[in-house]
């Protein structure tokens, strides 16, 4: 009896598969998902999980034959030259990856994407971004370094990273400069602003015309675009991270403790996980919370033992930002 009950419920089952390879499919081909539909749209970032590298981005600018337009220099005649430091002090670093990224078809510039990893993109975004503007030498970064212990740690942290001593007395919180997402939307010339004019509703204090007498610095409009760049090396890095790029550019040196002694500092680990936003309109306010203290006349404490470079910072995920309205 329960053999006979065992073969009845099998039987329907068994007409059920038999009449699957009966029964007609109707494909057609203008229904099939077509590969530009998962494409990502053209205003789509992901962001690197760690400072791009110049030294690495050069090696794309070779392999990518860049040159055979704009020159080995970026000085080539071509639509723009990339060498002119104006042009590259109003560029944002994230509009700069969504072109190279994606191209452009008014200018009929191609789009390396499709070629190219995300942090290649991102290392040839910086690599040109060098040719314009060039980052500060090992000498200039030891030399700052103080003068950004004294003024800028106390709010922004000795790493950038937005933690110093009185951020949690600030609302909002000092910028930390190890966002990427934060800075790679400001150009040169925000910054520049924000550092030279101040954010007076942010306890951003302005700095040109003043002194550090301490460090024997006037912060004069040479000197802020040395911080400009200061700020820079903290999300993006002079070291070469791959085997061929080894040798291309040396170590910087960790900025003076105070001791007057410097140190090669170690190459920085990433300081972000990848991230990805689609990006729009600009944030308000670029680079609000940036906080420094007033700068140091001589009276205040020094706060540039212990200071370490930007190239030297250690971050194994991107910090986050505090500030408010980012």
């Amino acid at each position: 009896m329960k053999l006979s009950v065992r073969i009845l419920s099998v039987l329907p089952i068994a007409a059920l598969l038999a009449s699957c390879g009966q029964t007609p499919v109707p494909v057609s081909n203008t229904n099939m998902v077509k590969e530009n539909l998962t494409e990502a749209p053209k205003d789509f970032v992901v962001f690197p999980d760690d400072k791009p590298s110049i030294p690495d981005g050069a090696q794309v600018y070779k392999q990518q034959n860049c040159a055979s337009c704009h020159g080995a220099d970026g000085g080539q005649d071509a639509t723009v030259k990339l060498n002119d430091p104006r042009f590259m002090a109003r560029k944002k670093p994230v509009d700069m990856y969504k072109f190279l990224a994606w191209g452009n078809k008014e200018t009929n510039h191609p789009g390396v994407l499709k070629d190219r990893s995300n942090r290649e993109v991102w290392n040839l975004v910086v690599y040109t971004r060098s040719l314009g503007t060039k980052p500060l030498t090992d000498k200039e970064m030891e030399a700052v370094a103080p003068v950004f212990g004294a003024n800028c740690a106390i709010c922004h942290g000795t790493k950038g990273d937005g933690d110093g001593p009185l951020a949690r007395n600030l609302e909002p919180w000092p910028a930390n400069f190890q966002t990427f997402r934060r800075f790679y939307d400001r150009d040169d010339d925000t910054l520049f602003d924000h550092i030279a004019n101040g954010i007076k509703w942010e306890g951003m204090p302005n700095f040109l015309g003043k002194e550090d007498k301490r460090n024997k610095v006037k912060f004069d409009h040479a000197y802020i675009h040395k911080l400009v760049q200061y700020v820079r090396a903290f999300h993006i890095s002079n070291q070469p991270t791959i085997v061929a790029n080894a040798g291309a550019a040396s170590a910087p040196a960790t900025p003076s403790t105070g001791t007057g002694t410097s140190t090669s500092a170690e190459p920085a680990k990433a300081p972000g996980t990848t991230t990805a936003t689609s990006t729009g309109s600009s944030p308000e306010t670029p680079s609000a919370g940036e906080t420094p203290s007033t700068p140091d006349t001589g009276a205040g404490a020094d706060q540039s033992n212990g200071v370490k470079s930007p190239t030297g910072s250690e971050q194994s995920q991107e910090p986050k930002d505090h500030s408010a309205g980012q």
